[in-house]
């Protein structure tokens, strides 16, 4: 396994502390804030490694994909857990994370890839925003904010893929 692939790997093995500690709650948010974090950084640094040393392949790129679904979705389904967020915002947050991924399979029996594009990063990066001031338990009218800015470009962004890839697919 390649560097850039370890470092995707890193991101599902932090998801399981991580969702512990939220699980548990005050005052380990900190420990679950510092690994967020650090997981968070492996999904820059991968692409970036990949790209520096001509690491980029199709596996790469559904790994990396994968790995930010299974260590975003652990903590939101764990601060569902804790009480933190509700049903319906992470209900969203999983179907059109499944969603979109089931269409990137069928691409990928197909031969077709579908590559992470600017409204699924724009997505990610606000998930990783919304988690992080979570954790830091900042404005409350921030999280609120977040929250429903972080749902409508999700379903988007899925939108956005089905748009783009409809015609290559059927």
């Amino acid at each position: 396994m390649n560097l850039p692939n370890l470092l995707s790997f890193s991101r599902i093995i932090l998801a399981i502390p991580i969702f512990i500690l939220t699980i548990f709650g005050e005052p380990i948010y900190t420990t679950a804030l510092i690994l967020f974090i650090i997981a968070s950084l492996t999904d820059w640094l991968d692409g970036l490694v990949a790209r520096r040393t001509g690491q980029v392949t199709d596996l790469g790129k559904f790994f990396d994909q994968i790995s930010d679904k299974i260590l975003i979705n652990t903590v939101f389904i764990a601060m569902l857990g804790a009480g933190i967020l509700p049903a319906w915002f992470v209900a969203v947050i999983v179907s059109r994370d499944t969603y979109v991924s089931g269409l990137r399979m069928v691409a990928a029996s197909k031969s077709v890839v579908v590559p992470a594009d600017m409204s699924g990063k724009i997505k990610t990066v606000l998930q990783i925003l919304l988690i992080i001031v979570i954790y830091l338990n900042l404005w409350m009218v921030l999280v609120t904010f977040l929250l429903y800015l972080t749902v409508i470009i999700s379903l988007l962004s899925a939108f956005n893929y089905t748009i783009k890839n409809i015609k290559q697919i059927n």
